[in-house]
């Protein structure tokens, strides 16, 4: 039976997060129809510097991979583990938006339009069928502010599992962007 606990993400090792990096790239490959070069390039593999960065401070990221007027606080991982091996986990972080500095603090304030955003949950493919990241979504939900509004991003066309899977726990569609998430420009 998997343990799973909760950590603010300054508490987790660089070589902690390695392991977590290797985590998501084991999923996704076993995921997505895609080849490991494609699959490196989408988990930052051959910069694990900058995967610890992104995960320690999501607004890193902001105006590159996220969206300009964003900003994130009170990012939290989830792990699983198993015989003291990490299995999988889940990362969320409160999210708000806005023209200005001024209006997302307002926000942050707030919880109407604070968001808890799930920004990945990757369980190995031995451990999948478990139930593992149903209950490590479950524990960052926990660590929500009461009546906090919940938002996950997907890739329907990539990982069509996913859609079917949100919409059992409570999720539903509340929007559509087209992304390019490999190649060129992605």
């Amino acid at each position: 039976m998997a343990e799973i606990n909760v950590y603010q993400v300054g508490e987790l090792s660089r070589e902690e997060w390695r392991d977590l990096q290797g985590i998501a790239r084991e999923a996704f490959t076993h995921e997505l129809h895609r080849d490991q070069q494609e699959v490196d390039a989408l988990v930052g593999w051959d910069d694990p510097a900058a995967y610890v960065a992104s995960h320690t401070d999501p607004n890193v990221l902001v105006g590159e991979r996220y969206t300009a007027n964003q900003s994130y606080t009170r990012p939290r991982v989830a792990v699983a583990k198993e015989h003291g091996e990490a299995i999988g986990f889940a990362y969320s972080a409160h999210n708000v938006s806005g023209e200005t500095e001024k209006e997302r603090r307002l926000k942050r304030l707030s919880i109407i339009k604070n968001y808890l955003w799930i920004r990945e949950i990757d369980v190995t493919p031995r451990a999948q069928s478990r139930n593992i990241g149903t209950k490590l979504g479950r524990e960052l939900l926990r660590d929500a502010f009461p009546l906090q509004p919940v938002t996950a991003y997907i890739w329907p066309d990539e990982a069509p599992r996913m859609q079917a899977t949100l919409q059992r726990l409570g999720f539903g569609p509340s929007g559509e962007e087209p992304v390019q998430i490999f190649g060129e420009s992605s």
